[in-house]
């Protein structure tokens, strides 16, 4: 009986595009917040990977620039890391960074980085 890499399986690799699109969806909204903001913090949403989620968290403006420094930098709530397609690099009391894991990923959110143009 031979095992399938979880990795190679269409399904998980449909997974990671999803994921991926939904973190990004919540990226181009915070884009939106911060560009239409007044004030140095703004209440931000969640960029992680689950469709529907609503959570918040309020950021100064600097924060979330910080959040920002590369096109594959995403803001998450703590708990919604997604293991299979997140990376946690920075661990603070409000909020995670997650970088992707995936190439495939990586290069969905660079393209739909306007900050990479």
């Amino acid at each position: 009986m031979t095992t399938q890499d979880p990795q190679r399986d269409p399904a998980f690799e449909r997974f990671q595009r999803r994921a991926a699109a939904a973190e990004i969806n919540g990226r181009q909204v915070n884009e939106a917040i911060e560009a239409r903001g007044s004030g140095d913090s703004a209440v931000f949403v969640c960029e992680c990977g689950y469709f529907g989620c609503s959570e918040t968290v309020r950021l100064g403006v600097a924060e979330y620039e910080a959040v920002r420094t590369d096109f594959d930098r995403f803001l998450v709530v703590p708990g919604h890391e997604i293991e299979e397609v997140d990376e946690v690099v920075e661990r603070h009391e409000k909020h995670l960074v997650v970088v992707k894991r995936e190439p495939e990923a990586r290069e969905m959110a660079k393209a739909s980085d306007e900050r990479s143009s």
